[in-house]
């Protein structure tokens, strides 16, 4: 079956620039991405959470190269992972992705976060992370858009992860995804391990804000009171 979002003469995908050189697109999007993604909390700040929030993050994020941004994939895919022998996660069929998607986000929001501890907690969101991510709702992009929503959801419940170490480690990250989403051989050990990371340097961060943000309200009321 021809994939409709490949131009017909490349198996490229069609694009707003019209780059019909694979590597070039790549490149030209994860530079454009990079930008989109400093200011996707700005902009989704006050969105809820629930598949019209994903599906909001992923048209900001690929808007200016993709027609169909934060669109539903109308077709099945398959994406060959080395950690795999060059198999492919079962991802979603494509007539199921927004029930699937709005169970795993359902599923998410359940959860009584404030009362698990670290380990629990990066155990549980790793799960419901992997089973969100296992949807793949649209045709490019969902790692870096399903990492967005959880990063922001996480930020809601008191728990901020630091998506710096999902960047740098940005391979490490996914091949834990693919290994946390190959049904019953599922394993959650490496994603688990990453994801505790993150909530550890959140929280360290968060901390050093509220400190900071002190020391800053504490510099101004002494100049006021010099006055």
């Amino acid at each position: 079956m021809r994939d409709p979002y490949f131009y017909d003469d490349v198996p490229v995908l069609k694009n707003k620039l019209n780059i019909k050189d694979k590597e070039e697109l790549e490149s030209t999007e994860a530079d454009i991405t990079f930008i989109k993604l400093l200011d996707v909390d700005r902009v989704m700040k006050n969105g809820k959470f629930e598949f019209n929030h994903l599906k909001a993050i992923h048209k900001h994020i690929f808007e200016d190269i993709y027609g169909w941004a934060g669109e539903i994939r109308t077709i099945n895919i398959e994406k060959e992972e080395k950690v795999l022998a060059g198999k492919s996660v079962d991802y979603c069929d494509y007539n199921l992705i927004e029930k699937e998607a709005s169970l795993a986000i359902k599923e998410l929001k359940e959860i009584q976060w404030e009362k698990l501890g670290i380990e629990e907690k990066a155990q549980l969101f790793s799960k419901k992370l992997a089973k969100l991510w296992r949807v793949h709702p649209f045709r490019e992009g969902n790692t870096r858009t399903v990492i967005a929503f959880a990063a922001q959801f996480a930020e809601s419940r008191n728990f901020p992860l630091d998506k710096s170490l999902f960047k740098k480690h940005s391979d490490y990250l996914r091949t834990s995804l693919v290994m946390a989403s190959i049904g019953e051989y599922s394993e959650y050990e490496h994603l688990t391990r990453i994801i505790k990371d993150a909530m550890q340097e959140g929280k360290k961060r968060s901390a050093k804000h509220v400190v900071n943000s002190r020391r800053n309200r504490q510099k101004t009321a002494d100049v006021e009171f010099d006055r």
